[in-house]
């Protein structure tokens, strides 16, 4: 009796699954997994499949298709294909490979399937230069050849997803690092030069090339770069010269560096990694507005001194904007305003940098005179009679991380400061 409850209990559950299962298969079926090669679909007799998570496409196929020329030898299986000054070599079987002599292993080894040889779609893709993306959604691996890019001075077209990469604002060196792309060569850091302590590791023989608002041509052209990248505001009388040196791109805006790493993840093949960081950083944006849900009325306030005896409060800029993303409310003298920034004049004005907190990001990079306005300013009874002030809630911050980096990586540190401060 037991066991034929058993076998009944396992018939059923065994029918049980087919069912569930036959949905999964009708879907996997209607959706085979399609590659486009510059907005047209690549014809296979071999459809490509996903084998340990990678996208595994007929060699022959694509290797013709991106005018590369290709070879085999049956006794060692070796594949060897060749495009431009790039050469390629594979094994049926293996994870290794070679591209130009150096050493490259394989998430998924190559393979065999009905005649015609697999192997991984992004190795292949980004060995030969191309811009490889995949979409989950429809099952879709797009493929260029080359790409057009908008940016701040118009269009350039990229032939090859650039290798030897050279960066004129700080901003953007920190995200060509978070994007996993080191420079060749890059402008020197505000402080801590030549790079913020929080990214010299990995800048490590990466090249300087002066400061950003004069960064030294002589010294571009001699590392032969394939792709520049600038900033409008800082470079557009030098965009011409650049020009003619490689590529370039500019950024339209220095602290804007949601768009900044839009821009350097379309010309480098990293829109993976950079969604990767946006869902990420979104999540924790979701998370922290959650938890000051009942505390959105919270004044906040960003000062900067300077050294001509001056201040500045922001409502933008690159600190701004992320307090603005957090829904955190801002200076009474700042709404309404369409501005980056405010700035006063005299000590009589003190009260306008009022809020429920201050965070300073005064910079040391004028010889530190900065920091004797902040002393002079807060010796004043205006200063000691804010409420931000009487009630222990002044931070000096991070002016590296805060202000003068404005990076991805940058923001993220930022927001951890945010989670400290708000104790959350």
């Amino acid at each position: 009796m037991i066991k034929s409850a058993f076998r009944t209990l396992s018939l059923c559950l065994s029918f049980l699954i087919a069912a569930v299962a036959v949905p999964f298969a009708a879907a996997s079926a209607a959706a085979p997994i399609q590659v486009i090669v510059d907005g047209k679909q690549l014809s296979l007799d071999v459809p490509p499949q996903i084998v340990n998570g990678t996208t595994m496409i007929p060699y022959g196929a694509l290797a013709s298709k991106i005018g590369a020329k290709i070879s085999t030898d049956s006794k060692t299986k070796k594949l060897i294909a060749k495009r431009n000054n790039t050469t390629v070599e594979l094994t049926i079987g293996s994870n290794k490979a070679t591209v130009n002599g150096k050493s490259v292993t394989l998430s998924t080894a190559v393979i065999e399937k009905n005649g015609r040889t697999l192997v991984p779609l992004r190795f292949l893709g980004e060995a030969f230069g191309l811009w490889v993306n995949w979409s989950d959604s429809t099952k879709t691996a797009s493929i260029e050849t080359k790409r057009t890019i908008k940016h701040a001075m118009g269009e350039t077209t990229l032939t090859a997803v650039p290798q030897r990469v050279v960066v004129l604002f700080n901003g953007m060196v920190d995200i060509s690092l978070t994007l996993g792309v080191k420079p060749i060569g890059a402008v020197e850091s505000w402080v801590q030069a030549p790079w913020y302590h929080y990214l010299r590791s990995d800048m490590s023989g990466a090249k300087s090339l002066g400061s950003e608002l004069q960064p030294n041509i002589e010294a571009i052209v001699a590392l032969k770069p394939d792709l520049i990248i600038g900033a409008k505001t800082r470079h557009e009388k030098i965009y011409g010269q650049l020009s003619k040196i490689a590529p370039t791109l500019y950024a339209d805006q220095l602290f804007e560096w949601k768009d900044n790493m839009d821009l350097a993840a379309k010309a480098l093949n990293k829109e993976t990694k950079a969604s990767a960081f946006m869902k990420e950083w979104n999540k924790r944006v979701a998370d922290f507005k959650s938890k000051i849900r009942n505390h959105a009325d919270i004044e906040v306030s960003i000062v900067r001194f300077y050294d001509d005896n001056s201040a500045r409060i922001y409502n933008t800029g690159f600190a701004g904007n992320i307090l603005n993303e957090l829904g955190l409310s801002r200076p009474k003298a700042l709404k309404g305003s369409d501005k980056v920034f405010m700035d006063l004049a005299s000590q009589e004005q003190i009260p306008l940098i009022d809020g429920d907190i201050i965070f300073d990001i005064t910079s040391s990079n004028n010889g530190g005179d900065e920091f004797k306005t902040q002393a002079e300013w807060q010796k004043n009874p205006l200063w000691t009679n804010l409420k931000a002030v009487k009630n222990g809630k002044y931070y000096k911050v991070n002016d590296i991380t805060w202000n003068m980096s404005g990076g991805a990586t940058a923001a993220k540190m930022m927001l951890d400061d945010l989670y400290f401060y708000f104790d959350l």
